[in-house]
């Protein structure tokens, strides 16, 4: 048995939905309000432990993608810091002998 206490506009408040929604009595009226919240508030937790199970997945998902881009682009920048390198290389060794001509 659950009790709790309403002011007279409150009961004035309950009363009038009551007959508006066609309840039996408030005793039925009220514990189908309650139950009704407690099932919503169950199927809500549900629902965001489902969200955040998704959202983990693709959290993981992206950052397998993010590694795997990461590594293309440093493969694509080291050929081209290799390339540099190597033409800074000859123009030194061009320059060693450009005082000889």
């Amino acid at each position: 048995m659950v009790t709790f206490r309403l002011s007279t506009d409150e009961y004035d408040d309950l009363k009038r939905v009551c007959i508006e929604e066609g309840a039996r009595s408030i005793s039925d009226f009220a514990r189908a309000a309650v139950l009704y919240r407690v099932q919503t508030r169950s199927a809500n937790r549900a629902s965001l432990g489902d969200d955040l199970a998704t959202l983990s997945s693709r959290l993981e998902e992206l950052d397998g993608a993010l590694k795997d881009l990461s590594g293309r682009i440093a493969r694509v920048l080291g050929s081209a810091n290799e390339q540099r390198a190597a033409q800074q290389a000859g123009e030194l060794r061009e320059s060693d002998f450009s005082h000889l001509s």
